[in-house]
């Protein structure tokens, strides 16, 4: 498997895994802190690669990349959350969701 292929398996993979233990949260399982805290690092992963990889482009991709790092950074604030038992994980995970949302319009252009 070639390197763009792994790095575009990183936000499937790691949007799956955040989800389910989302999910699963609300069970109050014991694992589900660790499942959460391994997606959002992969998406932040992800992000990163990507911003890193498009810095050679124009200055708006830039931007939208940039932004799409800082806002997975919400992911890691959320994971805090979520070891210290705090429901304010939900508004983490909300404000990257409508971040990812706008940015995903503006790379149409």
């Amino acid at each position: 498997m070639n390197y763009t292929k792994l790095i575009n398996l990183l936000f499937p993979v790691g949007a799956s895994i955040l989800f389910a233990a989302a999910l699963f949260g609300f069970k109050d399982l014991n694992y589900t802190e660790y499942l959460f805290a391994l997606g959002a690092l992969l998406l932040i992963a992800y992000h990163a690669i990507q911003a890193y990889n498009f810095k050679e482009e124009d200055k708006v991709k830039q931007r939208v990349y940039r932004l799409g790092f800082i806002s997975s950074l919400f992911l890691a604030i959320a994971a805090y959350f979520r070891f210290t038992d705090s429901n304010s994980w939900i508004v983490m995970v909300l404000i990257y969701a409508v971040t990812t949302f706008y940015l995903s319009f503006r790379m149409k252009n």
